[in-house]
């Protein structure tokens, strides 16, 4: 049986609404064009042998907004980070700072903060799972006030712009860090973010208020961005490196 057609991979580039457009194009033995978004962020086509590449060319433009926005999506996903570890001694991270883990016995589980260390409290010994459930909790439960500082931080960059306040809401997120709704004006932020330092959080808050302006991620959002926080960078990268 003859194998495939399948030439070598052609690396193109466009422009597009003033970003440019990278692509790694290769002809197969199919009747369609496809195009794939990976997590780094690299765009991979599959045409239909037999076609031309201005004419690929032209169907990535028409996918442009699509391809971008599954840039972005990944752009924003928390990167891989430590994994973090439930036993005694273990580090563990509140507002930037790191606190040594606990476990002290208690008729009712609690979680509190002491000096440098963060205890648990428990009727029993728990089992990683059910610290982790229980931690979490206690994040969600500091979350609301420290979202409420971090916007009235936040909120006065955004003066010129008339804007009605956001509303903000504890959410929990596995693969994001905050979300925006434009339309509604609300702001969906993850308890997890309360282990960063406030900057960290600062810049998550900045970017979705950002959306109330820019509703995408082009090239005009991220100029918003860059002016109201020069050096977001510095937190998205500190921040993506917590333990996950």
């Amino acid at each position: 049986m003859p194998r495939p057609f399948a030439a070598a991979p052609y690396h193109e580039s466009l422009s597009y609404n003033n970003q440019l457009l990278s692509y790694t194009l290769v002809f197969r033995s199919r009747r369609t064009i496809g195009f794939a978004v990976k997590p780094d962020g690299s765009v991979h086509v599959s045409a239909p042998a037999g076609t031309s590449r201005e004419w690929v060319a032209q169907q990535v433009l028409k996918k442009a907004d699509w391809i971008l926005k599954h840039q972005a999506s990944f752009a924003n996903r928390p990167a891989p980070a430590p994994s973090r570890r439930y036993e005694a001694g273990s580090l563990h991270y509140y507002q930037g700072r790191p606190y040594r883990l606990r476990f002290t016995e208690a008729r009712r589980p609690a979680v509190a903060l002491v000096g440098d260390e963060l205890i648990v409290s428990a009727a029993a010994p728990l089992e990683p799972a059910q610290t982790s459930a229980l931690l979490h909790r206690w994040y969600a439960h500091q979350a609301g006030p420290q979202f409420a500082e971090s916007l009235a931080r936040v909120w006065p960059r955004f003066a010129a712009f008339n804007l009605v306040r956001p509303t903000l809401f504890v959410r929990n997120m596995r693969t994001r860090w905050g979300s925006c709704t434009p339309r509604t004006g609300r702001i969906r932020l993850s308890p997890e973010l309360i282990r960063a330092r406030p900057e960290c959080l600062d810049y998550v808050l900045l970017h979705e208020c950002c959306h109330l302006v820019v509703g995408d991620h082009s090239k005009a959002f991220y100029d918003l961005q860059t002016q109201l926080m020069p050096d977001w960078e510095r937190w998205k990268a500190e921040l993506n490196a917590l333990p996950k």
